[in-house]
């Protein structure tokens, strides 16, 4: 397996290589933890394509989803949400591991 490095602000972070087999974790992806992306010791992420089912924030134009995602954008702050977000906000809990 090749080194994986979480890509931070200050610099690349090394993951472990065991986490990294544990967590099935490839470059080109966002870390199931924080979100960051996985790269390369070169700081590329791959050939662009990100692997995850979640859309970027520039992947969703402001106000839309599918029928039946019950999407909710709040004015105020531009922030977007699911309904099941809402809920797991409400109760301080969050389903994404």
């Amino acid at each position: 397996m090749k080194n994986l490095f979480l890509k931070t602000d200050g610099g690349l972070v090394p993951i472990d290589e065991k986490i990294a087999e544990k967590y099935d974790l490839k470059k080109g992806t966002r870390s199931p933890f924080n979100r960051l992306w996985i790269v390369d010791e070169s700081g590329k992420a791959g050939d662009g394509v990100n692997d995850t089912s979640s859309p970027g924030v520039d992947e969703m134009p402001a106000g839309e989803g599918l029928e039946d995602d019950e999407i909710v954008e709040f004015e105020e702050t531009g922030a977007i949400m699911s309904q099941s977000e809402i809920i797991d906000f409400s109760h301080g809990t969050d389903s994404d591991i």
